[in-house]
């Protein structure tokens, strides 16, 4: 590696670090100003996978307020047309994915491994199977197949009193947006976060097998706690047919 690449590097970590700093002392530890948090069960022992429904902008802040696990990372997307939204979600969260069909595959794929390593040293993670949006109502099998490959455990993670997300407001501007969110959170009082008992791969049954598997557990799980929380059916896993 050239002289020049590591001092870039060396800055591009010094500015990442600085970013998540901000991020937790300004957003993440007063969020409870916003909300209430409330937090109900535990999470295992790292590695793990946090693995929530995800009802409201604020969801990833609220879990790493409730579980003080700072270091928490994402699997995220960012496809708008926001430079600096793409470098603060990868300064906080790291791992990056796309729906953007020049960069999708060769990116996804990346992130994917990527995350696999990171886990398999000890790390921890949220990954939203819904996706960006949850309005599809579709669990995308990701998540199963990160989890039996670094053989991880699932935490399903419900949300209860959070449902903050409006599709037709999807594409307002960053600060107006922002301004909404906070508005629709502080009329809602008291967001409760429910960790469940964690849902682990078996090394035992064949890769297909074992993802089908988890992805019956969380469309149950996920099911249970849109019925019981929003009174709606909750989302379906991906069905490529």
């Amino acid at each position: 590696m050239k002289f020049v690449d590591i001092v870039k590097q060396i800055f591009l970590t010094l500015l990442y670090e600085i970013i998540w700093f901000f991020y937790i002392v300004f957003i993440v530890i007063p969020s409870p100003l916003i909300v209430k948090l409330r937090k109900k069960g535990e999470t295992c022992k790292q590695p793990y996978i946090i693995c929530p429904i995800h009802v409201g902008n604020f969801d990833p802040v609220f879990i790493t307020r409730v579980t003080r696990a700072f270091r928490l990372r994402a699997m995220y997307q960012v496809d708008g047309p926001y430079p600096f939204l793409k470098f603060f979600y990868k300064s906080i969260w790291r791992f990056r994915v796309s729906q953007n069909p020049k960069i999708k595959e060769e990116l996804n794929k990346r992130t994917i491994r990527n995350i696999i390593i990171f886990l398999k040293n000890g790390g921890k993670i949220m990954i939203y199977p819904e996706g960006y949006w949850n309005w599809q109502k579709i669990i995308y099998p990701g998540v199963a197949k990160i989890a039996h490959e670094s053989n991880t455990p699932i935490i399903p993670t419900g949300i209860e009193n959070g449902y903050t997300f409006r599709p037709e407001l999807d594409n307002q501007p960053p600060l107006k947006a922002i301004g909404r969110i906070l508005s629709d959170y502080r009329k809602l009082k008291k967001v409760t976060i429910h960790f469940d008992e964690p849902i682990y791969p078996d090394q035992s049954l064949k890769e297909s097998e074992d993802i089908s598997r988890i992805m019956d557990l969380l469309e149950s799980k996920f099911d249970e706690y849109y019925r019981d929380f929003y009174n709606i059916e909750g989302p379906k896993k991906f069905d490529k047919n």
